[in-house]
Protein backbone atom coordinates (compact mmCIF):
# COMPACT_ATOMS: atom_id res chain seq x y z
CA UNK A 1 0.00 0.00 0.00
CA UNK A 2 1.62 3.41 -1.01
CA UNK A 3 0.24 6.54 0.08
CA UNK A 4 1.72 10.26 -0.93
CA UNK A 5 0.92 13.00 0.91
CA UNK A 6 0.49 16.61 -0.78
CA UNK A 7 2.66 19.09 1.91
CA UNK A 8 4.44 18.95 4.64
CA UNK A 9 3.43 21.23 6.96
CA UNK A 10 1.64 20.68 10.73
CA UNK A 11 -1.00 18.26 9.25
CA UNK A 12 0.73 16.75 6.52
CA UNK A 13 3.47 15.64 8.94
CA UNK A 14 1.23 14.58 11.47
CA UNK A 15 -0.39 12.09 8.64
CA UNK A 16 2.85 10.64 7.49
CA UNK A 17 3.43 10.07 11.64
CA UNK A 18 0.32 8.42 11.95
CA UNK A 19 0.47 6.44 8.55
CA UNK A 20 4.02 5.68 9.46
CA UNK A 21 2.35 3.56 12.40
CA UNK A 22 0.27 1.51 10.16
CA UNK A 23 1.47 -1.65 9.50
CA UNK A 24 -0.73 -2.38 6.21
CA UNK A 25 1.47 0.69 4.77
CA UNK A 26 4.26 -0.34 2.90
CA UNK A 27 5.48 3.26 1.52
CA UNK A 28 4.30 6.88 2.25
CA UNK A 29 5.88 9.89 -0.01
CA UNK A 30 6.19 13.19 1.69
CA UNK A 31 6.18 15.58 -0.96
CA UNK A 32 6.11 19.44 -0.42
CA UNK A 33 7.51 22.52 -2.58
CA UNK A 34 10.51 22.90 0.23
CA UNK A 35 12.38 19.91 -0.04
CA UNK A 36 13.56 20.67 3.35
CA UNK A 37 10.10 20.71 5.05
CA UNK A 38 9.44 17.06 3.75
CA UNK A 39 12.79 16.20 4.92
CA UNK A 40 11.62 17.33 8.11
CA UNK A 41 8.31 15.61 8.30
CA UNK A 42 9.91 11.96 7.24
CA UNK A 43 12.75 12.25 9.83
CA UNK A 44 10.33 12.74 12.31
CA UNK A 45 8.63 9.43 11.67
CA UNK A 46 11.59 7.62 12.08
CA UNK A 47 10.73 5.33 10.02
CA UNK A 48 12.37 4.18 6.49
CA UNK A 49 9.13 3.34 4.79
CA UNK A 50 8.54 7.36 4.91
CA UNK A 51 10.58 8.86 1.59
CA UNK A 52 10.62 12.66 1.10
CA UNK A 53 10.13 14.36 -2.36
CA UNK A 54 10.02 17.78 -3.57
CA UNK A 55 6.97 18.49 -5.64
CA UNK A 56 5.18 21.56 -7.38
CA UNK A 57 1.25 21.40 -6.66
CA UNK A 58 0.69 24.43 -8.82
CA UNK A 59 1.58 21.76 -11.59
CA UNK A 60 -0.46 18.89 -12.44
CA UNK A 61 2.79 17.26 -14.31
CA UNK A 62 4.62 17.60 -11.61
CA UNK A 63 2.01 16.14 -9.20
CA UNK A 64 1.64 12.79 -11.63
CA UNK A 65 4.99 12.55 -10.80
CA UNK A 66 5.12 12.41 -7.45
CA UNK A 67 2.18 10.11 -7.07
CA UNK A 68 2.93 7.75 -9.67
CA UNK A 69 1.80 4.31 -8.10
CA UNK A 70 0.06 5.27 -4.79
CA UNK A 71 -3.50 3.63 -4.04
CA UNK A 72 -4.57 6.89 -2.14
CA UNK A 73 -3.44 10.54 -2.39
CA UNK A 74 -3.97 13.03 0.51
CA UNK A 75 -3.50 17.06 -0.08
CA UNK A 76 -2.64 18.41 3.20
CA UNK A 77 -2.19 21.82 1.30
CA UNK A 78 -4.35 24.55 2.23
CA UNK A 79 -4.99 24.92 -1.34
CA UNK A 80 -4.74 23.09 -5.06
CA UNK A 81 -7.49 20.70 -4.42
CA UNK A 82 -8.04 20.81 -8.20
CA UNK A 83 -5.15 20.05 -9.64
CA UNK A 84 -4.48 17.21 -6.62
CA UNK A 85 -7.84 15.44 -7.84
CA UNK A 86 -6.95 15.38 -10.96
CA UNK A 87 -3.46 14.27 -10.82
CA UNK A 88 -5.24 11.70 -8.28
CA UNK A 89 -7.92 10.96 -11.19
CA UNK A 90 -4.71 10.18 -13.73
CA UNK A 91 -2.71 8.07 -12.11
CA UNK A 92 -6.17 5.75 -10.73
CA UNK A 93 -5.89 6.95 -7.02
CA UNK A 94 -8.41 7.74 -4.40
CA UNK A 95 -7.86 10.58 -2.99
CA UNK A 96 -8.47 12.91 0.66
CA UNK A 97 -8.15 15.87 1.87
CA UNK A 98 -8.91 18.25 4.91
CA UNK A 99 -10.48 21.00 3.52
CA UNK A 100 -11.63 23.08 0.57
CA UNK A 101 -9.29 25.62 -0.62
CA UNK A 102 -8.05 27.53 -4.00
CA UNK A 103 -8.95 30.55 -2.77
CA UNK A 104 -12.30 31.00 -3.63
CA UNK A 105 -15.40 31.11 -1.31
CA UNK A 106 -16.34 27.74 0.72
CA UNK A 107 -19.16 27.21 -1.76
CA UNK A 108 -17.83 27.44 -4.79
CA UNK A 109 -14.36 25.36 -4.14
CA UNK A 110 -17.91 22.56 -2.28
CA UNK A 111 -20.19 23.09 -6.02
CA UNK A 112 -16.80 22.71 -8.16
CA UNK A 113 -15.07 19.89 -6.08
CA UNK A 114 -18.72 18.14 -6.18
CA UNK A 115 -18.49 18.52 -9.93
CA UNK A 116 -15.76 15.58 -9.84
CA UNK A 117 -18.10 12.99 -8.94
CA UNK A 118 -18.94 11.22 -12.18
CA UNK A 119 -15.14 11.34 -12.92
CA UNK A 120 -14.35 9.32 -9.85
CA UNK A 121 -17.47 7.25 -10.34
CA UNK A 122 -16.32 6.27 -14.22
CA UNK A 123 -12.53 5.52 -13.04
CA UNK A 124 -14.44 3.33 -10.07
CA UNK A 125 -12.56 6.02 -7.31
CA UNK A 126 -13.56 7.41 -4.50
CA UNK A 127 -12.17 10.86 -2.96
CA UNK A 128 -13.38 11.25 0.27
CA UNK A 129 -13.40 15.86 1.02
CA UNK A 130 -13.26 17.54 4.23
CA UNK A 131 -11.95 15.10 6.25
CA UNK A 132 -9.95 17.64 8.72
CA UNK A 133 -10.44 18.20 12.32
CA UNK A 134 -13.83 18.59 13.51
CA UNK A 135 -15.44 17.77 10.16
CA UNK A 136 -15.19 14.02 11.08
CA UNK A 137 -17.91 14.71 13.54
CA UNK A 138 -20.01 14.51 10.05
CA UNK A 139 -19.65 10.77 10.13
CA UNK A 140 -21.42 10.67 13.44
CA UNK A 141 -24.67 13.22 12.17
CA UNK A 142 -25.19 10.87 9.16
CA UNK A 143 -25.32 7.82 11.94
CA UNK A 144 -27.89 9.98 14.16
CA UNK A 145 -29.76 10.92 11.28
CA UNK A 146 -29.92 6.97 9.72
CA UNK A 147 -32.04 6.80 12.74
CA UNK A 148 -34.46 9.34 12.97
CA UNK A 149 -37.80 9.71 10.51
CA UNK A 150 -36.98 13.34 9.74
CA UNK A 151 -33.90 15.27 10.19
CA UNK A 152 -34.13 18.89 11.23
CA UNK A 153 -31.91 20.96 12.46
CA UNK A 154 -28.21 20.41 12.56
CA UNK A 155 -26.25 22.49 15.04
CA UNK A 156 -22.44 21.69 14.83
CA UNK A 157 -20.27 23.13 17.89
CA UNK A 158 -16.39 23.08 18.15
CA UNK A 159 -14.67 24.19 21.22
CA UNK A 160 -11.42 24.02 23.47
CA UNK A 161 -11.43 24.46 27.02
CA UNK A 162 -9.40 26.96 27.08
CA UNK A 163 -6.81 28.81 24.32
CA UNK A 164 -3.82 26.62 24.16
CA UNK A 165 -1.15 28.67 26.78
CA UNK A 166 2.08 29.20 25.79
CA UNK A 167 4.99 30.01 28.22
CA UNK A 168 5.38 33.72 26.58
CA UNK A 169 4.37 36.53 29.06
CA UNK A 170 3.51 38.60 25.50
CA UNK A 171 2.45 35.75 23.07
CA UNK A 172 2.55 35.97 19.19
CA UNK A 173 -0.07 34.84 16.91
CA UNK A 174 1.13 30.76 16.36
CA UNK A 175 -1.94 29.07 14.80
CA UNK A 176 -1.28 25.15 14.70
CA UNK A 177 -2.13 24.46 11.42
CA UNK A 178 -1.35 27.03 8.06
CA UNK A 179 -1.50 30.86 9.40
CA UNK A 180 -2.31 32.00 6.08
CA UNK A 181 -5.88 29.33 6.22
CA UNK A 182 -5.87 30.39 10.19
CA UNK A 183 -6.69 34.18 9.00
CA UNK A 184 -8.19 33.26 5.84
CA UNK A 185 -11.20 31.42 7.70
CA UNK A 186 -12.37 34.42 9.68
CA UNK A 187 -11.79 36.95 6.54
CA UNK A 188 -15.12 36.13 4.41
CA UNK A 189 -18.70 35.89 5.98
CA UNK A 190 -19.90 32.78 8.02
CA UNK A 191 -22.78 30.70 5.83
CA UNK A 192 -25.69 29.38 7.67
CA UNK A 193 -28.40 26.36 5.70
CA UNK A 194 -32.29 27.89 6.48
CA UNK A 195 -35.25 26.69 4.58
CA UNK A 196 -33.63 25.98 1.42
CA UNK A 197 -31.20 28.90 1.10
CA UNK A 198 -27.72 29.52 2.29
CA UNK A 199 -27.40 32.89 3.84
CA UNK A 200 -24.09 34.92 4.58
CA UNK A 201 -23.50 35.94 8.37
CA UNK A 202 -21.09 39.05 9.50
CA UNK A 203 -17.37 37.38 10.64
CA UNK A 204 -17.86 36.74 14.81
CA UNK A 205 -21.62 37.19 14.56
CA UNK A 206 -23.91 34.86 16.50
CA UNK A 207 -21.80 34.61 19.60
CA UNK A 208 -23.60 32.88 22.20
CA UNK A 209 -22.46 30.77 25.43
CA UNK A 210 -22.51 27.43 24.82
CA UNK A 211 -22.60 24.31 28.08
CA UNK A 212 -20.09 21.70 26.02
CA UNK A 213 -19.65 18.42 27.90
CA UNK A 214 -17.13 18.21 30.46
CA UNK A 215 -14.07 18.79 30.81
CA UNK A 216 -14.80 21.83 28.42
CA UNK A 217 -17.74 23.27 29.64
CA UNK A 218 -19.19 26.69 28.80
CA UNK A 219 -17.48 28.07 26.26
CA UNK A 220 -18.44 31.37 23.57
CA UNK A 221 -18.71 30.78 20.25
CA UNK A 222 -19.56 32.20 17.08
CA UNK A 223 -20.43 31.38 13.03
CA UNK A 224 -17.77 30.71 10.98
CA UNK A 225 -17.72 28.92 7.10
CA UNK A 226 -17.13 25.98 7.62
CA UNK A 227 -17.37 23.23 4.86
CA UNK A 228 -20.10 21.17 7.02
CA UNK A 229 -22.85 23.88 6.69
CA UNK A 230 -22.46 23.89 2.87
CA UNK A 231 -22.06 19.49 2.32
CA UNK A 232 -24.71 18.29 5.05
CA UNK A 233 -28.11 20.17 3.07
CA UNK A 234 -26.87 18.25 0.34
CA UNK A 235 -25.92 14.68 2.15
CA UNK A 236 -29.45 14.93 4.62
CA UNK A 237 -32.55 14.88 3.10
CA UNK A 238 -34.75 17.58 4.09
CA UNK A 239 -32.72 19.23 6.96
CA UNK A 240 -34.45 22.89 7.02
CA UNK A 241 -31.94 24.34 8.87
CA UNK A 242 -27.33 24.12 9.62
CA UNK A 243 -25.41 26.06 11.28
CA UNK A 244 -21.49 25.49 12.57
CA UNK A 245 -19.59 27.70 15.64
CA UNK A 246 -16.52 27.68 17.28
CA UNK A 247 -14.87 29.31 20.19
CA UNK A 248 -13.69 32.33 17.98
CA UNK A 249 -9.52 33.55 17.48
CA UNK A 250 -9.92 37.23 19.11
CA UNK A 251 -6.15 37.52 18.16
CA UNK A 252 -6.99 37.12 14.51
CA UNK A 253 -10.04 39.18 14.36
CA UNK A 254 -7.48 41.97 15.75
CA UNK A 255 -5.46 41.66 13.44
CA UNK A 256 -7.94 41.34 10.64
CA UNK A 257 -9.93 44.69 11.98
CA UNK A 258 -6.02 46.21 11.89
CA UNK A 259 -6.25 44.98 8.13
CA UNK A 260 -4.02 42.39 8.17
CA UNK A 261 -6.54 40.57 6.46
CA UNK A 262 -6.30 42.24 3.45
CA UNK A 263 -4.19 40.88 0.09
CA UNK A 264 -4.74 44.31 -1.82
CA UNK A 265 -1.46 46.31 -2.03
CA UNK A 266 -1.16 49.62 -0.05
CA UNK A 267 1.59 51.82 -0.51
CA UNK A 268 4.46 52.50 2.49
CA UNK A 269 6.70 54.76 2.23
CA UNK A 270 7.09 54.30 -1.47
CA UNK A 271 6.47 50.56 -1.66
CA UNK A 272 3.71 48.70 -2.33
CA UNK A 273 3.18 45.43 -0.26
CA UNK A 274 -0.15 43.52 0.70
CA UNK A 275 -0.74 43.78 4.33
CA UNK A 276 -1.51 39.83 4.50
CA UNK A 277 1.68 39.07 2.87
CA UNK A 278 3.31 40.93 5.22
CA UNK A 279 1.94 39.15 8.08
CA UNK A 280 2.15 35.93 6.95
CA UNK A 281 5.79 36.70 6.17
CA UNK A 282 6.70 37.26 9.86
CA UNK A 283 4.74 34.24 11.29
CA UNK A 284 6.91 31.13 12.18
CA UNK A 285 5.44 28.13 9.76
CA UNK A 286 2.93 25.86 11.87
CA UNK A 287 5.00 22.50 11.75
CA UNK A 288 7.59 24.34 14.30
CA UNK A 289 4.66 25.81 17.03
CA UNK A 290 3.68 22.03 17.35
CA UNK A 291 3.96 21.89 20.88
CA UNK A 292 3.23 25.46 22.93
CA UNK A 293 1.86 23.95 26.09
CA UNK A 294 2.87 21.43 28.83
CA UNK A 295 -0.85 21.67 30.24
CA UNK A 296 -3.44 19.72 29.53
CA UNK A 297 -6.12 21.02 26.74
CA UNK A 298 -9.40 19.17 26.09
CA UNK A 299 -11.39 19.78 22.89
CA UNK A 300 -15.00 18.93 22.27
CA UNK A 301 -16.37 18.18 18.59
CA UNK A 302 -20.38 18.16 18.89
CA UNK A 303 -23.51 18.44 16.80
CA UNK A 304 -26.71 18.48 18.02
CA UNK A 305 -29.21 17.01 15.20
CA UNK A 306 -33.15 17.72 16.24
CA UNK A 307 -35.88 15.79 13.91
CA UNK A 308 -38.55 13.02 14.77
CA UNK A 309 -39.19 9.54 15.23
CA UNK A 310 -42.22 7.71 15.04
CA UNK A 311 -44.02 11.19 15.31
CA UNK A 312 -42.06 12.60 18.85
CA UNK A 313 -39.41 15.15 18.45
CA UNK A 314 -36.02 14.01 19.58
CA UNK A 315 -32.78 15.71 19.67
CA UNK A 316 -29.86 13.45 19.56
CA UNK A 317 -26.25 15.46 20.65
CA UNK A 318 -23.06 13.00 19.95
CA UNK A 319 -19.75 14.42 20.47
CA UNK A 320 -15.97 13.61 20.79
CA UNK A 321 -13.72 15.31 23.92
CA UNK A 322 -10.34 15.05 23.20
CA UNK A 323 -7.46 15.79 25.31
CA UNK A 324 -4.33 17.82 22.85
CA UNK A 325 -1.48 16.98 25.46
CA UNK A 326 -2.36 13.31 24.91
CA UNK A 327 -2.99 13.64 21.39
CA UNK A 328 0.62 14.71 21.34
CA UNK A 329 2.36 12.19 23.15
CA UNK A 330 0.99 9.23 21.48
CA UNK A 331 0.44 10.52 17.80
CA UNK A 332 3.34 13.36 17.59
CA UNK A 333 0.59 15.94 17.07
CA UNK A 334 -2.24 17.57 19.67
CA UNK A 335 -4.09 17.98 16.24
CA UNK A 336 -4.37 14.27 15.84
CA UNK A 337 -8.52 14.95 15.24
CA UNK A 338 -7.04 15.28 11.81
CA UNK A 339 -4.39 12.87 11.37
CA UNK A 340 -5.97 9.98 12.49
CA UNK A 341 -9.12 10.22 10.87
CA UNK A 342 -7.52 11.14 7.67
CA UNK A 343 -5.26 8.56 7.89
CA UNK A 344 -7.67 5.48 8.35
CA UNK A 345 -10.20 6.92 5.90
CA UNK A 346 -6.80 6.65 3.43
CA UNK A 347 -6.17 2.78 4.72
CA UNK A 348 -9.40 2.20 4.08
CA UNK A 349 -9.95 3.85 0.46
CA UNK A 350 -6.64 1.49 0.03
CA UNK A 351 -7.81 -1.61 1.27
CA UNK A 352 -11.28 -1.25 -0.52
CA UNK A 353 -13.30 -1.38 2.97
CA UNK A 354 -15.27 1.89 1.51
CA UNK A 355 -17.35 0.87 -1.05
CA UNK A 356 -18.78 4.32 -2.25
CA UNK A 357 -17.63 5.58 -5.54
CA UNK A 358 -17.60 9.44 -6.28
CA UNK A 359 -17.05 12.47 -4.48
CA UNK A 360 -18.10 12.42 -0.91
CA UNK A 361 -17.92 14.86 2.19
CA UNK A 362 -17.62 12.79 5.69
CA UNK A 363 -21.46 12.47 5.88
CA UNK A 364 -21.35 9.91 2.29
CA UNK A 365 -19.17 7.52 4.40
CA UNK A 366 -20.96 4.61 5.52
CA UNK A 367 -20.91 5.44 9.56
CA UNK A 368 -20.71 1.99 11.45
CA UNK A 369 -17.07 0.58 10.38
CA UNK A 370 -15.83 4.19 10.15
CA UNK A 371 -17.04 4.68 13.40
CA UNK A 372 -16.15 1.70 14.92
CA UNK A 373 -12.72 1.57 13.40
CA UNK A 374 -12.26 4.95 14.86
CA UNK A 375 -13.14 3.58 17.81
CA UNK A 376 -10.41 0.94 18.36
CA UNK A 377 -8.18 3.75 17.57
CA UNK A 378 -9.52 5.22 21.40
CA UNK A 379 -11.73 8.30 19.13
CA UNK A 380 -14.56 7.39 20.30
CA UNK A 381 -17.81 9.59 20.21
CA UNK A 382 -21.06 9.62 22.69
CA UNK A 383 -24.30 10.10 22.46
CA UNK A 384 -27.16 11.82 24.19
CA UNK A 385 -30.12 11.73 23.49
CA UNK A 386 -33.57 14.26 24.23
CA UNK A 387 -37.24 13.08 23.77
CA UNK A 388 -39.91 14.94 24.41
CA UNK A 389 -42.31 12.89 26.31
CA UNK A 390 -46.08 13.53 25.35
CA UNK A 391 -49.76 12.17 26.66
Amino acid sequence: MKISIIGAGAQGSAIAFVLAKTSEVSKVVSADIDLDVARRATKKTKSDRVSAKQVDAGSVDDLLRAVNGSDTVINATPRFNFNIMEAALKSRANYVDLASGDGESTEDAVQKQLAFDDKFKDAGLTAVVYMGGPFTTNVAVRYVADRLDRVDEIRMRYATDKFVPTEEFIPTWTPSWSPETALGEWIPPATIYENGNFKEMPPFSGVEDYSFPEPVGPATVCYIDYEPTHTLPRFIKDVKYVDYKIRPDKMAGSLIKMGFGNDKPVEVKGVRVAPRDVLLALLPPAVKTELQTREKVYGCSLAEVKGEKADKKITYTVYRISNLLEDYKKWGTKWAGVAVPAALTTTMLAKGEIKTKGVIPPEGLEPEPFLAKLAEKGWIYQERITREIRS
